[in-house]
């Protein structure tokens, strides 16, 4: 009977732990692919440009990681918004770049949000 509980106990715990561990690895990656938002103030073309090609790579390196425990259709959208986004700025249309910007950061927060750990998630 002993054991039983003890195993319990573990299982129980590593479900925690890991769950911490992919929460704290998601907000990291939210964070670090929305800092320095284009759409705070008045948009500007080159600080535009250079906050896409920022998420983009900051996007590349984190994707392959939250592919492990995030479903991969949320992640292509992300993927394609901010690929959107890279070609709207190679053909010049900004305001549509930006659009794709604001999609790509309201599907990363939905993925924030429903990937939390919080009572409304449980049930």
């Amino acid at each position: 009977m002993h054991k039983e509980i003890i195993i319990s106990i573990i299982i129980v715990a590593l479900i925690f732990g890991l769950n911490y561990v992919t929460q704290r690895n998601t907000d990291i990656t939210v964070e670090t692919v929305t800092e320095n938002s284009a759409l705070e103030e008045e948009p500007n073309k080159d600080k535009v440009i250079n906050y896409i090609n920022i998420a983009y790579d900051r996007w590349e390196e984190l994707d392959d990681i939250m592919a492990y425990y995030i479903e991969h259709d949320e992640l292509e959208k992300v993927k394609t918004a901010l690929t959107s986004a890279k070609s709207y700025i190679e053909v010049e249309e900004y305001l549509e770049s930006i659009e794709a910007i604001d999609k790509c950061i309201y599907i990363l927060d939905h993925i924030h949000e429903k990937e939390m750990f919080s009572l409304d998630n449980i049930l």
